[in-house]
């Protein structure tokens, strides 16, 4: 399965199988390079070595050391997808990071997709002028507090411990220092690198692994929203078409209108571009089988009318609505389109038939990545539980007429 492969499914309309790639390209993220950011002995590579499952003296494992042993920035590949990467960074504040490269701080961070800070301390400003920066650059970041076994060893001796109560002060301590600093909401997890088992090892994994999903997701979106503005805008190229015979010789005078119109010739053509998009019943059952999800949660957030909902009474509210409209459109087709304009720049019908069809396949579009983004929520969830929920967006062109023909508006 490939993007490719994605985009010709929503392209041709068959939202199933578009669907269906997409639940398998999440479980393989494409190219996502992770940071490991943080002062020299923090543990840095210590911690690449353990979410890699090995051991710091075990072959291909980060180098570490009482002092500062990572004088570049070294790649590691992640235990589980192939392209997935974990860049290894020398410590903030040492030679290596203050290099000409890493003085270049806006260029330097457009590099990586996502950002791990590393500490074996509290959090300082050092760290959360660096997040911020991160933020300002739209990327997302986690804090690491490493040596959390320390703490805990430490505050064994004294009475009365408790390792949940210990575990909470220190999250606490950091999220307040980094609040204060002006990081908001950050999201800390507290680990050792020698138990990767324990503490908010497993969860920082797992919150990780969503991340990575989550992107890929929206990677996909983005995918299907270009695609359907690509056929959108070839399918608007050619309304002059069902235009031209509607106002052949089964065209009716339209009561209280300057215009004429094959109803029945409309009607066939909307239900045609309703199934060119996938959004016919039989396309909307397909897709809710593949996903899990009920027929009528994808219909719920479709804003057009649906193959069958197409009417005579339909047709003829829109039409009546791009009355005027049509006019001027007619005035741009006539001049761009100029032996087909001609023919007929003396008709509203024609100009007001076109219009009214090019914002029916605008709206079509829009529904389109509408219900692939109901039909694709939760599904970078789905393998991994998690305690925060995903607020996906649609993605749409905005179009240049100064009406939108929601059919449940007229």
């Amino acid at each position: 399965m490939s993007e490719e492969e994605f985009k010709a499914a929503v392209q041709e309309g068959n939202l199933k199988a578009a669907a269906s790639i997409a639940q398998q390209l999440m479980k393989s993220p494409s190219l996502f390079e992770i940071a490991v950011i943080g002062e020299s002995g923090s543990g840095k590579s210590s911690f690449v070595n353990a979410f890699r499952g090995l051991a710091d003296d075990d072959i291909g494992a980060a180098k570490v050391g009482m002092v500062e042993t990572t004088e570049w920035s070294i790649v590691y590949s992640h235990p589980e997808y192939s392209n997935v990467f974990l860049w290894d960074l020398p410590g903030i504040g040492t030679p290596n990071f203050q290099s000409v490269e890493h003085k270049r701080t806006d260029t330097y961070l457009s590099g990586y997709d996502f950002f791990l800070i590393v500490t074996a301390t509290r959090f300082r400003k050092i760290h959360a002028n660096l997040a911020r920066k991160i933020q300002e650059n739209a990327k997302k970041f986690y804090f690491v507090r490493s040596k959390v076994d320390q703490d805990l060893g430490a505050e064994k001796r004294k009475p009365n411990y408790s390792e949940a109560r210990t575990l909470w002060q220190i999250r606490e301590n950091c999220q307040a220092h980094l609040q204060k600093a002006g990081v908001n909401d950050p999201q800390v997890f507290l680990l050792s690198n020698w138990e990767s088992n324990k503490y908010d090892f497993p969860l920082l994994k797992e919150s990780l692994d969503k991340e990575l999903r989550h992107a890929m997701l929206q990677k996909l979106l983005d995918i299907s929203c270009w695609t359907l503005q690509e056929k959108k805008t070839a399918m608007q190229k050619t309304t002059w078409k069902p235009a031209t015979l509607s106002g052949g010789p089964g065209a009716i005078p339209l009561p209280g209108l300057s215009l004429v119109a094959d109803m029945a010739v409309l009607m066939d053509c909307m239900r045609d571009y309703c199934k060119d998009f996938g959004l016919n019943s039989d396309s909307l059952s397909a897709l809710a089988e593949q996903v899990g999800k009920r027929e009528e949660d994808l219909k719920a957030v479709i804003r057009s009318p649906l193959a069958t909902e197409i009417t005579i009474d339909l047709v003829l509210k829109l039409l009546e609505k791009c009355v005027g409209k049509g006019v001027t459109y007619l005035t741009y087709f006539a001049w761009s389109v100029p032996v087909v304009g001609s023919l007929f720049s003396g008709h509203v019908s024609f100009g007001t038939t076109v219009f009214m069809l090019d914002n029916f396949i605008s709206d079509l579009a829009e529904d389109a990545q509408r219900v692939l983004v109901k039909a694709l929520e939760g599904e970078e969830k789905k393998s991994k539980q998690h305690h925060q929920e995903i607020n996906l967006s649609v993605m749409h062109e905005k179009k240049p007429q100064p009406i939108h023909l929601s059919w449940r508006q007229v």
